[in-house]
């Protein structure tokens, strides 16, 4: 394995990693009805400034608690909607382009979970990489997380998107995920 596969599955796993974070955590507060959108906004910063693996998964167990919030509900396309009806257009706004993007993030994430087992084992052919097998382990286990999230989420998504009128996002690896912005007062 080159070091430039490497490179490469590790950006890929940071960041379509901080979009699934950061859209699981926008659509949990939102079916927890949190409406402390300052705290919301620093921990989204705080998320997007992540530049490697270590440091996405410093927000691992609140992300953990993100995915389980979407995964236990029995109707999260119900739910969602329902939250969105009743939500101010700033956060309709967030919503749905969290919803694209959490469909984005389950769609690349199939691919780098797929690639995961490969890379980790890979790291042994090439000595310079050896001292980072702790970060493709690290991503593997995001993503393998993810993945058994996504088996329950994923279903809704497409439901959702059509009740909401929310367009997918072209599913290639170059697509940008919808950018997530809050007011000044909020």
């Amino acid at each position: 394995m080159s070091k430039g596969d490497a490179d490469g599955f590790l950006n890929g796993a940071v960041l379509s990693t901080k979009n699934v974070m950061i859209s699981a955590q926008l659509l949990a507060d939102a079916l927890r009805g949190r409406e402390d959108m300052a705290a919301q906004k620093a921990e989204i910063a705080s998320i997007s400034e992540s530049k490697d693996i270590g440091a996405v998964n410093a927000s691992k167990e609140r992300f953990k608690s993100d995915l389980a919030v979407l995964s236990a509900s029995k109707d999260l396309s119900g739910d969602i909607q329902g939250k969105y009806a009743s939500a101010s257009s700033a956060q309709k706004e967030r919503i749905a382009k969290a919803v694209a993007n959490l469909a984005l993030g389950a769609y690349r994430n199939v691919g780098l979970a797929g690639q995961a087992p490969g890379m980790i084992s890979g790291v042994g052919s090439n000595p310079q990489l050896m001292k980072r097998v702790g970060d493709f382990k690290t991503a593997g286990s995001l993503l393998s997380m993810q993945a058994s999230a996504f088996t329950k989420i994923a279903p809704a998504l497409p439901k959702v998107m059509t009740a909401l009128k929310i367009k997918p996002l072209p599913e290639a690896e170059t697509t940008e995920p919808r950018p997530i912005t809050f007011a000044a007062a909020e």
